[in-house]
C-alpha cells in the first residue's frame, strides 16, 4: 500500500513541508494584497489554490531583486527551498526561502536579521529561464526512470500543473498508471 498520498499537507498555502526535499520553481501569476498577519499573497502557475505566502525578510529578498511594484513580478519565476534552521518563537519549525530567481543581474545577496541583534547572509542565485518547459513532456521523460516514490512525487505536481488542461491531465494520468503497473509488477 503507497502511503505517500497520506503525508501530503492539506493547506490553502505552501508550507515548509511542500519544498523540505524538493524545491519548486515556478512563474509568477498574480501578487495581490493578503491581511494583517501575511500581507502578501503570490499565486503561481500549476499551483491554484496555494498561494506562496512570504515572510517579511523573503519579502525584503523579493524587493531586492526586483523592486517594490508586486504586480511587475508577474511573469518571472523563482525557486522557493526549504529550510529546517528558520525559528518561529525560538523554536526550530522549518521555513521556505527564495533560492533563485528570474530577471536579475546577477546572483546577489542580502543580510537579513534572524533573531534580536543578529543577521546572516542570504545568497539568491539568478534563475536562468529558457523555454517553457510542458508538464507532460517533463512528468513523460521522467517517469520511465522513477521509482514509486518519485513517481507519485512527480505525478503529483504535473496534475497541479495541468489542472486546466483535462487532455494532457489524462495523458499524464495514463502514462503515471502504466509505469506505476511496470513498477508494481516488477
Amino acid at each position: 500500500m503507497d502511503l505517500s498520498q497520506t503525508i501530503i499537507p492539506r493547506s490553502d498555502q505552501f508550507n515548509f513541508e511542500d519544498v523540505q526535499s524538493s524545491n519548486i520553481t515556478a512563474v509568477i501569476k498574480s501578487v495581490r494584497a493578503g491581511n494583517k498577519e501575511q500581507p502578501v499573497f503570490i499565486d503561481l502557475e500549476g499551483y491554484d489554490g496555494r498561494p506562496y505566502k512570504p515572510s517579511k525578510s523573503m519579502r525584503r529578498v523579493l524587493i531586492g531583486g526586483w523592486g517594490n511594484d508586486g504586480h511587475a513580478w508577474v511573469g518571472k519565476s523563482l525557486t522557493l527551498a526549504g529550510d529546517a534552521s528558520v525559528r518561529f518563537g525560538g523554536v526550530a519549525v522549518g521555513g521556505i526561502k527564495v533560492k533563485a530567481m528570474s530577471d536579475v543581474e546577477d546572483n546577489f545577496s542580502l543580510m537579513l536579521t534572524v533573531s534580536r541583534g543578529k543577521r546572516v547572509e542570504h545568497r539568491v542565485e539568478k534563475l536562468l529561464v529558457s523555454q517553457k518547459v510542458d508538464p507532460l513532456q517533463w512528468f513523460s521523460d521522467r517517469a520511465v526512470n522513477a521509482n514509486l516514490e518519485q513517481l507519485d512525487r512527480g505525478y503529483e505536481r504535473t496534475s497541479a500543473a495541468l489542472a486546466n488542461d483535462p487532455e494532457k491531465a489524462a495523458k499524464a494520468l495514463e502514462i503515471y498508471n502504466l509505469r506505476k503497473s511496470e513498477l508494481e509488477g516488477a
